[in-house]
């Protein structure tokens, strides 16, 4: 069983027009508790909008929230993955980009975001189903072995009663 992007896919992300002010943005994400917004031009994606944008372009720079568009700030380094693609392909993708957020698209068309924490517990859930099955399997091996060696040890005596009657005869 392997750990597929499809079950992990965060598909109610919110949008933002290029034109929208970071205030527009921030407030967003803090009404909903969210960490990026995604942002769009024409109804496209063209960028993501992240917590990191806001504090280092934005508030570290001295910017004003309700004047700077998001669409200036946000990140359009875009990475995106397949929603057939799995957990592995995810993270390694990330690796690669040094990202922690991909962008996850159907047959491309945007569907939604996948974010590396949530990789990382879908990946140590199917690993603790495969620990689990391993472990039962590992079980019932003993079990028959431990089984087989005392049937061994219950035919000892008889064993050596036909060994002495074959040497004796």
């Amino acid at each position: 069983m392997s750990c597929k992007i499809d079950a992990l896919i965060d598909e109610a992300v919110p949008s933002l027009d290029e034109g929208s002010s970071v205030q527009q943005g921030a407030e967003l994400m803090a009404e909903r508790n969210l960490a990026s917004v995604v942002v769009t031009r024409g109804g496209q994606v063209v960028g993501l909008f992240t917590e990191r944008d806001l504090l280092r372009r934005v508030v570290a720079a001295g910017r004003d929230t309700r004047s700077v568009p998001i669409g200036d700030v946000c990140n359009r380094n875009l990475v995106g993955i397949s929603h057939d693609s799995t957990c592995r392909a995810a993270v390694e993708k990330m690796q690669a980009n040094l990202c922690r957020r991909l962008l996850v698209y159907r047959c491309e068309r945007f569907v939604g975001i996948v974010h590396l924490t949530d990789v990382a517990h879908a990946m140590a859930k199917t690993a603790r189903k495969t620990d689990l099955l391993v472990n039962v399997f590992g079980a019932v091996t003993l079990a028959v072995v431990i089984g087989v060696i005392a049937l061994l040890l219950f035919q000892l005596p008889a064993m050596f009663q036909l060994a002495a009657s074959v040497r004796g005869g």
